[in-house]
Parts: C-alpha cells; sequence; structure tokens
C-alpha cells in the first residue's frame, strides 16, 4: 500500500502526542501544523480526523483540534481492555510466534534497557516507540485478525514524559523485565504462562501511572477553584 501525505502527517502527529511533545490540552492549528510539517492543509486535516476517531484527539467548537486530556478513569478502562487483549493475543502467540520474531523482541528488549533511566524528551520517546513495536510483534504473531484489529483500535495511553522524568526510572526498568518474562514465556511455548505475564506487564503500568493522573486532576480542579 502506497504510503500517502495524509498517513505520514498522521503517524508523526500521534507519536509526537503519544510521547508527550504534543501535551493534553495543547491545540492543534491545521495551518501552523502544515507550516511546521512541510505539507498542505489536507493531509494535517485528514490527519486531525483519524486522530479524532482513535480518541487522542477532539474537536472543540471555535478552538479546534485539541490534545484529549486523560481522566483517571479513562485511563484505567484503557489499560483494561488492552490487558484483556493482549493477554489473549499473547497466548496465542505462544503456540504461532516464528524464530525470527523472538529474535527481534530479544534485540528490542536490549534496545530499550539503553533508555529505561533516560530523562531527556528524546530517550523517553525512544522507549516509547521500541515498547510499541515489542507490543505490536507479539499481537501481530496471534496470527488472529480479529484481535490485531481490535487491539489497534484501543487508544495508546501517551507516556505522559513530566511523570517519567521525574518518577518513572524504577518503573521503566521492571517494565523491561516483565519484557524479559513475556519472551520466556513465549520462547517456552507456554500459553498460560505468556498470558499472565502480558496481563501482569499492562495493569503494572496501569497502577503505575493512574496515580498521577490523579494527582493531575485534583492539582487542575484545585487551580481552577481560584
Amino acid at each position: 500500500m502506497a504510503v500517502t501525505g495524509g498517513q505520514t502527517t498522521y503517524a508523526t502527529l500521534r507519536g509526537r502526542i503519544l510521547s508527550g511533545d504534543l501535551p493534553a490540552n495543547a491545540t492543534l492549528r491545521e495551518a501552523a501544523l502544515a507550516e511546521e510539517l512541510g505539507v498542505s492543509r489536507t493531509p494535517v486535516r485528514e490527519a486531525l480526523r483519524r486522530l479524532d476517531e482513535a480518541g487522542l484527539v477532539e474537536f472543540v467548537p471555535n478552538r479546534g483540534a485539541t490534545v484529549v486530556a486523560w481522566t483517571a478513569d479513562a485511563l484505567r478502562e484503557t489499560y483494561f481492555l488492552r490487558a484483556t487483549l493482549e493477554s489473549r493475543a499473547a497466548g496465542l502467540a505462544a503456540d504461532l510466534i516464528g524464530q525470527a520474531d523472538l529474535e527481534r523482541l530479544a534485540v528490542l528488549i536490549g534496545q530499550m534497557e539503553e533508555f529505561v533511566r533516560a530523562t531527556d524528551d528524546a530517550g523517553i520517546a525512544r522507549l516509547s516507540e521500541l515498547n510499541a513495536e515489542f507490543h505490536h510483534i507479539v499481537v501481530a504473531a496471534s496470527q488472529s485478525t480479529q484481535l490485531i484489529a481490535l487491539a489497534a483500535s484501543v487508544t495508546r495511553v501517551p507516556m505522559m514524559s513530566s511523570y517519567f522524568r521525574r518518577d518513572g526510572a524504577r518503573f521503566r526498568a521492571v517494565s523491561n523485565h516483565h519484557h524479559r518474562d513475556i519472551l520466556t514465556a513465549l520462547q517456552s511455548g507456554d500459553t498460560l504462562w505468556a498470558e499472565v505475564a502480558m496481563r501482569s506487564h499492562i495493569l503494572a503500568a496501569r497502577n503505575s501511572v493512574a496515580p498521577t493522573v490523579v494527582r493531575d486532576e485534583e492539582e487542575r480542579m484545585r487551580v481552577a477553584s481560584l
């Protein structure tokens, strides 16, 4: 399939939102983005429409597209859905994954280890990309067209760079240890272990990030009431 300008623009903006480069409540203006990215307004408009469908932006009257601010409830539900879908995918993958994919997962784990203690936006963004590829490979290895489509439809939670710069190094190190557990389960062909390892991994991420979102919500409400 040919890659269109809209697809490229969508991938660029999606990556910037998921990395936290475009933070919650940021206003995305067509003209400014088109100039910044060196494209016409048409692919920007197409990309914003797709981001809206993916739940990453919303259109606000008289303001245009705005990056969605995650609530604690929305975050918990998203992680729960991912845990359900990806754990099932990991279980199927344990029986079906090929050697090339297993080797690529091992490489990704090693590459992620280089960034688990990163404090800069570039390092955290790179970790996000590697992590997304790891999960994509596992889900794709399930060979379930329905599961792959459902998992892709669940919005990934932005990395929230400010949190990961401040508190995230220990969590990221533990998270990559979970990746090793998942890989070992897949290598062994143990369906149940792979399912449990993936579910535990995703729910641990939920439990680590959710309290920060709650604190951010409380702070926004406190400031708004002043």
